[in-house]
């Protein structure tokens, strides 16, 4: 029967999902080319919002830090603490890469973090053509642009984190999942491969992914419960073979050194107050109510239009419709569903201190997805399901426009202050202050010397002395002990809301006659202070908040002495 003979039955709304696309969409769904113009419109975009703003966090100075062990001493541990101790949190492929980038003359102002971005945009190209092997072109394009002009993706993914890496790698593993066949969700009008060479990249992509960040877990878990499920002998074969040997080795690793590892933060109530106390099957209920509080309110808005506001209707819309895209998936459920629930079920379980968008950077593709599939169901049923599509993602645009505008200003600014010869450009000044100190003090004091400070990583980034936290405790004689253990003789007196005025601005209020500010390193909200006990007292009528002051020449010379 020829196509003009056959004929024409009505579409349902209900039957509009399961329909295989038209022509034009079949060349469609199997081309490069839509999800290689996201991939490229994302690199423009982001080259354009970039700017050498450092990371305040701390994490990409780790990474950075651990990177220049690998090079400098071919050993995988902690260079900015004074003990030297194995590195058994972070696992070791994303410092590699960082290592490698390092090798090639990348410096980390600048060269790391255009490397990320490169990186970034090879996460979007994943993301969108896993976006069309999954769903009709209409639904992949919807969730293909929010993925590629997220205003937080594009900031996200200049930063030097292993975020970025780890969504790149799960991205292939999904991929690969596809072609092995039950393990996947292929479309409906091409044929599935489920040959060893998809398993065996799977698995290596999920392994990489795991070992980039160890939230990986649950795609590995995940991954392993459906093969076995679908009876799949080879392909779990596969990923134990792939997996076990190194997650056997990073935890007998892990075991020969002091420390909680990665779930010791699940066992405080809160992390940055350990006199809370651990945490109770309550607590953990109370973590994911405002774990899903915080996100829907605030963070998943930041995704879509880069600033934290709109959630009470936003953040909620986008949460109802993912959740009611994931159901819909469970018609005819993949590994992809099953992994969304251990993912976010670790995500929501995490410390709410530090709850953040970039954890959900990994799956922000599958909640796009399951989103536009949910507002594709609805616009179903209406009389004109493409045109009101369009207009949706037209919508979504707009939506996000003013948060790409603004990266790109502040890329603008930011880079111009840069190039004035400002090193830090850009930064709050609590955290500004913190840099200028740290940079300040490079190559200024003795060789050994040991400094306490709130973000020890990045310290001695920027200034190349070792340095560690502050006790947790108000008590001054647990931080002078502390000192004495770790031959500490300075401390940066920080104003960064979180720690110092729980433990540190107490300790210094009850003890001024112990500490001496040196004023050649110091800053407003970030004092350079030489720990002295036994010092000369404060003259009388000095001001309750006022500290003896130490030169440096007198620092230097007591400590050669």
């Amino acid at each position: 029967m020829t196509s003009r003979n056959r004929k024409q039955v009505p579409k349902r709304p209900r039957d509009i999902e399961s329909a295989g696309p038209s022509r034009s969409g079949a060349l469609l769904a199997n081309s490069w080319h839509v999800p290689a113009a996201l991939a490229l419109l994302h690199l423009i975009i982001a080259i354009l919002a970039f700017h050498p703003t450092p990371f305040s966090g701390g994490d990409d100075a780790t990474y950075i830090s651990l990177a220049r062990s690998l090079i400098q001493r071919h050993d995988y541990t902690d260079i900015w603490d004074p003990a030297l101790p194995a590195q058994t949190l972070y696992p070791p492929v994303f410092p590699v890469i960082v290592a490698a980038g390092l090798l090639m003359g990348l410096n980390i102002a600048v060269g790391l973090k255009l490397m990320m971005v490169f990186i970034s945009s090879a996460a979007v190209f994943a993301s969108c053509i896993w976006l069309w092997r999954v769903s009709r072109p209409g639904i992949a394009i919807g969730a293909g642009v929010l993925v590629a002009l997220s205003p937080e993706i594009i900031g996200l993914g200049r930063e030097v984190l292993s975020d970025t890496p780890f969504w790149l790698f799960t991205m292939i593993a999904l991929i690969a999942l596809i072609k092995v066949g039950k393990g996947g969700e292929p479309r409906v009008d091409e044929s599935v491969s489920d040959g060893w060479r998809w398993e065996l990249i799977a698995s290596i992509a999920i392994v990489a992914a795991y070992f980039t960040r160890s939230a990986g877990l649950p795609l590995l878990l995940a991954a392993l419960v459906w093969f076995v499920i679908r009876k799949q002998k080879r392909a779990v074969l596969i990923l134990v073979a792939t997996s076990l040997p190194f997650i056997l080795a990073w935890w007998l690793r892990g075991r020969t050194q002091p420390g909680s590892g990665y779930l010791g933060p699940f066992l405080y109530i809160d992390p940055y107050i350990p006199s809370r106390g651990t945490i109770s099957p309550h607590d953990l209920l109370v973590r994911f109510q405002e774990n899903l509080l915080k996100y829907r309110l605030y963070h998943i808005p930041r995704i879509i239009t880069g600033q934290p506001f709109g959630g009470i209707f936003g953040g909620t819309a986008v949460t109802l419709l993912a959740a009611l895209g994931w159901v819909i998936r469970l018609k005819k459920p993949g590994v992809t569903e099953l992994w969304t629930v251990f993912y976010l079920g670790l995500v929501l379980l995490w410390p709410v201190s530090w709850a953040a968008p970039r954890f959900l950077l990994a799956i922000i593709p599958v909640l796009a997805l399951y989103t536009a599939e949910s507002i594709g169901f609805i616009l179903s049923f209406t009389p004109w399901p493409e045109f009101t599509g369009a207009a949706v993602i037209a919508a979504l645009v707009g939506v996000m426009a003013p948060g790409v505008v603004h990266h790109l200003e502040d890329g603008e600014r930011c880079r111009a202050e840069y190039a004035d010869g400002d090193e830090f450009p850009c930064t709050e000044p609590i955290f500004r202050d913190f840099f200028l100190t740290a940079a300040a003090v490079k190559g200024q004091l003795p060789a050994g010397s040991v400094i306490f400070s709130r973000k020890p990583t990045l310290f001695y980034l920027y200034s190349g002395y070792q340095s560690r936290l502050y006790p947790l405790s108000a008590v001054p004689d647990t931080l002078f002990a502390e000192a004495d253990r770790i031959h500490a003789k300075f401390v940066v007196i920080d104003q960064i809301m979180d720690l110092a005025p729980l433990y540190l601005h107490p300790i210094l209020l009850a003890r001024r006659d112990d500490f001496c500010v040196v004023p050649e390193f110091s800053h407003e909200n970030a004092v350079f202070a030489r720990i002295e006990r036994g010092g000369p007292p404060r003259p009388p009528g000095a001001a309750p908040n006022a500290f003896r002051v130490c030169r440096m020449r007198a620092v230097a010379s007591g400590l050669r002495n």
